[in-house]
């Protein structure tokens, strides 16, 4: 009671000094901003921006709300509309003014933005910096107008033209055979347990996999839909017998690729949980750098016979190495990235009170994919618990029997050691 009267009065005096943080939670937990974009002008009598679409959902990987976070999310998620040479300006409302700090902002629930010229008189100091970097505009000689016809001024185009090379110019001059799918994306959100409304991008998907697990292969993609079109994509498709084994645990194929998807957030939310941990008790610096799970999403995938049920990564470069498989068994060599995956493992499972634990971890350095999760009871009334590669004692008795000896990792986490077994 003492501790929640102390900060009762912490926020009371906050609010009244003004110093109040912003309650940036929610955007950094959900990794999602919510942004209604406004118009670069005010118009009519109440001199307001107008609405240009919808609100949408901005994807943020950042770990901090800050006014220039804001800002670089919503540039990357638009700037193959508005163009990547504009600036993002964040309103406090549709009559303005220009925020200059996040605390300026009303409400984090909506925030609106407009996009501006580089050369207009709002860009900030910082923005300004960045674009004396880029390269200017050529002077040019005004021409004799008395004898030219009076016409339209238009608004000079706020996009510019493709730099094309050589190559792709006389690949112009051959018939070019593309095709493409439309997926409708799922996120779940970690922090109140529930599934988004689909949000429908475009993927250019590669005809062969470049890679194969025991229930899925994977695919790369990429996409020129907004926020998703800086980076390339992995699109992971069932194989055909992997789903005879799904359905026979009385999964349907989206169930089962939702449980997918939770079981991903799960692990990530566990290393973000570790993480913290060991910066609370002064151990970070000694831990070195965490494991990571990236962002995933639930796919629906629209076909010629029927939807299909995937899932869309990030792609992951650099070499693959499996650290712990999903019998919870260490295999490898014994490095830094593995004794850390067996930390994560033990973490998770006394974390859970010794009901589940992490396994089947594998990725490039740091970045891990592709988790299960081993849960003590493997059912709940008939439904199978997580997903189809749940081992459940099996894999926790087997990672306990291989896991005589906390590693440094471990201790640094303040784990308690497994009671040694009789043989």
């Amino acid at each position: 009671m003492a501790t929640q009267w102390k900060n009762f009065k912490t926020a009371m005096k906050e609010k009244r000094t003004g110093k109040r943080k912003a309650p940036s939670h929610d955007i950094v937990q959900k990794e999602e901003i919510v942004i209604q974009r406004l118009s670069t002008e005010v118009s009519g009598k109440a001199q307001k921006y107008s609405r240009i679409g919808p609100r949408e959902f901005v994807p943020f990987d950042y770990e901090e709300v800050t006014l220039d976070n804001i800002k670089n999310a919503c540039r990357r998620h638009f700037a193959s509309i508005v163009g990547e040479r504009m600036v993002c300006d964040v309103l406090a409302g549709e009559q303005g003014p220009s925020c200059s700090s996040v605390q300026q902002i009303p409400d984090l629930k909506v925030v609106h933005v407009r996009f501006i010229e580089p050369n207009d008189r709002d860009v900030d100091a910082e923005d300004r910096m960045e674009l004396d970097r880029l390269p200017l505009k050529r002077p040019f000689r005004r021409a004799n107008t008395q004898s030219l016809p009076v016409t339209k001024v238009e608004s000079p185009s706020k996009t510019f033209p493709k730099s094309l090379s050589v190559l792709e110019m006389m690949r112009l001059g051959k018939v070019i055979n593309g095709s493409t799918v439309t997926i409708d994306l799922f996120t779940f959100a970690i922090a109140d347990m529930t599934w988004s409304s689909p949000s429908v991008v475009e993927f250019s998907l590669a005809k062969e996999p470049f890679g194969e697990g025991g229930f899925r292969e994977a695919f790369k993609a990429t996409s020129k839909t907004a926020g998703f079109c800086n980076q390339q994509w992995v699109v992971k498709r069932y194989l055909e017998s992997a789903v005879d084994i799904i359905q026979r645990t009385k999964q349907t194929l989206e169930q089962h690729t939702k449980k997918v998807v939770q079981m991903h957030m799960l692990a990530r939310n566990f290393t973000k949980t570790l993480e913290k941990e060991l910066q609370l008790n002064g151990n970070l610096e000694l831990y070195g750098k965490t494991l990571t799970y990236n962002k995933i999403y639930m796919g629906r995938l629209h076909g010629q016979s029927g939807d299909e049920w995937v899932t869309v990564e990030e792609y992951i470069d650099g070499k693959f190495t499996k650290y712990l498989n999903n019998t919870g068994i260490p295999c490898g060599v014994n490095s830094e990235i593995r004794q850390k995956c067996e930390s994560l493992a033990h973490f998770s499972y006394e974390r859970s009170h010794e009901n589940i634990m992490v396994v089947d971890m594998q990725g490039s350095d740091h970045i891990l994919f592709d988790p299960e999760i081993a849960s003590k009871e493997l059912l709940d009334g008939e439904e199978v618990l997580f997903s189809a590669g749940n081992l459940s004692l099996t894999a926790i008795s087997n990672f306990i029997e291989n896991h005589p000896d906390c590693n440094m990792f471990c201790v640094l986490l303040g784990l308690t050691k497994f009671p040694k077994r009789n043989p």
